[in-house]
């Protein structure tokens, strides 16, 4: 028969390999590679005066320019991909004194989240979170834009 300070032994035994147990089975990070065609929905360009319009400026930006782009995303590339959007995405940047654009960029899939600055990973919920990585290949495509990213898992 068991005692019960038998019982809270193995209770308490139990609990400390739990809590041990990740940092054992943490080894090798597993990487996702997600290939996909991002297919835009809105654009919005809003200059520094304050004038927002649902395209890119007549002229050149200018420091503090903001423009906002929404997308779909599907799985494959813009010449073969999946027929329904399993993703979405934003991206903002603003327009720095040198006129590069600096991006913070969010996808979505299946529930969880993705965070970007430029083509950094710097962050993720559910799935994502403690994620790392990045985007190797970002190419403008009629259409849209394919990207490929590597995710490094937690």
């Amino acid at each position: 028969m068991i005692t019960r300070t038998r019982l809270l032994s193995l209770a308490i035994v139990l609990t400390a390999s739990l809590a041990v147990a990740p940092a054992a089975f943490a080894g090798k990070r597993k990487t996702e590679t997600i290939r996909a065609f991002s297919k835009p929905v809105s654009f919005v360009y809003t200059s520094v005066d304050g004038t927002v319009t649902q395209g890119p400026p007549d002229g050149p930006p200018q420091a503090g320019d903001v423009f906002e782009v929404s997308s779909l995303g599907f799985v494959g590339d813009h010449k073969k991909h999946a027929r329904k959007a399993t993703m979405s995405d934003y991206l903002r940047c603003t327009f720095t004194e040198a006129l590069e654009p600096d991006c913070f960029g969010y996808t979505a899939i299946g529930g969880s989240l993705l965070r970007f600055h430029g083509f950094d990973i710097i962050g993720g919920t559910g799935r994502y979170h403690g994620a790392t990585g990045k985007a190797v290949k970002h190419e403008e495509v009629p259409g849209g834009s394919d990207f490929v990213v590597k995710v490094k898992l937690r």
